[in-house]
């Protein structure tokens, strides 16, 4: 009876923390947190973004213009340390078959802090630990010389010590243009079924449509400048969000990067200045981001991202 009490107090309070983590009325938020360093330090303006190993999160359509054959990436992120202790552990890249395709996968995998189980004396029985994972995979298609598109298949598995684990299946759509100095994108993201823990409520995605601009602008040989604006719209419960980033590079081998995110207070989605450093070498990249958060008592202060990846 008292585990029963317990996983029915567990859901209510950590689906409650979950969707103000990000987006409110929906599940599985960590979705849609950024999971590597170079993507949260550019404010999480990725649809337009040229592509990383994370492109598969971003846009998937922007991996038919690299250059590279493939690009693979860890990352490990602290998302709310001060408040919520919570960590993102991500895998993810992509590998080019062909002149007109390219394939890309991703694993992320969210771990929130433990949680005490006790009996109705108040004693300490033992604990839980939540966590979720997403696994993705998805393909890239050239449709034209300046026109790619994309598209991936998703699995997210959701267990915060309900009845049952949640579980879903979602897919996204990406598309990418890209002029000279221009890239355009334009993605929707987890659109798929309902979460559901056991319970008579059913939860949805954090279905969304982001669209966006970018360039990227060699001023001299050494000196490179890349800048993305993007907005979206949160599907359940409309809502309005964006961001802005901005990136300087010496020489393709040191990156200062900054950028800004813009939420919706009244839906819990939220705002946040970050910053990031980045190094490559012979192939290798290190990136790392921190969140500034406003107001000390923001839960986002101390959120920090770290990767490391290789190219060819």
């Amino acid at each position: 009876m008292i585990r029963r009490i317990y996983s029915a107090l567990m859901v209510a309070v950590i689906s409650t923390s979950i969707a103000s983590n990000l987006h409110a009325q929906t599940a599985v938020s960590f979705m849609e947190i950024p999971s590597d360093a170079h993507t949260l330090a550019m404010g999480n303006a990725g649809a337009a973004m040229y592509s990383t190993p994370f492109a598969i999160w971003n846009n998937t359509a922007s991996t038919l213009f690299s250059e590279n054959k493939m690009d693979v990436a860890a990352s490990y992120s602290l998302w709310q340390p001060s408040s919520s202790g919570n960590s993102i552990l991500a895998l993810a890249g992509y590998a080019r078959v062909s002149k007109l395709m390219t394939v890309a996968a991703g694993y992320k995998y969210f771990s929130h802090k433990s949680f005490d189980i006790t009996d109705d004396r108040g004693n300490i029985t033992g604990s839980f630990t939540p966590k979720e994972m997403h696994g993705t995979m998805g393909f890239g298609f050239r449709i034209i010389k300046i026109l790619s598109l994309s598209a991936n298949i998703s699995y997210v598995m959701s267990d915060i010590g309900g009845p049952k684990k949640g579980s879903g299946v979602s897919a996204d759509f990406g598309a990418m243009v890209n002029l000279k100095y221009l890239r355009i994108g334009v993605t929707a993201s987890n659109i798929g079924s309902k979460i559901n823990y056991g319970g008579q409520s059913s939860y949805s995605l954090p279905a969304n449509i982001k669209a966006g601009i970018g360039t990227t602008l060699a001023l001299t040989p050494k000196h490179t400048v890349s800048a993305n604006l993007q907005g979206g719209c949160l599907l359940e419960n409309p809502s309005i969000f964006a961001g802005i980033g901005a990136e300087y590079s010496f020489r393709d081998m040191v990156m200062i990067r900054a950028g800004y995110h813009y939420g919706d207070k009244t839906k819990t989605i939220p705002s946040y200045t970050s910053v990031g450093l980045g190094v490559k070498l012979i192939g290798i990249s290190i990136n790392a981001a921190y969140l500034i958060a406003s107001g000390n008592s923001s839960p986002l202060k101390n959120s920090l991202s770290f990767s490391m990846g290789y190219s060819f």
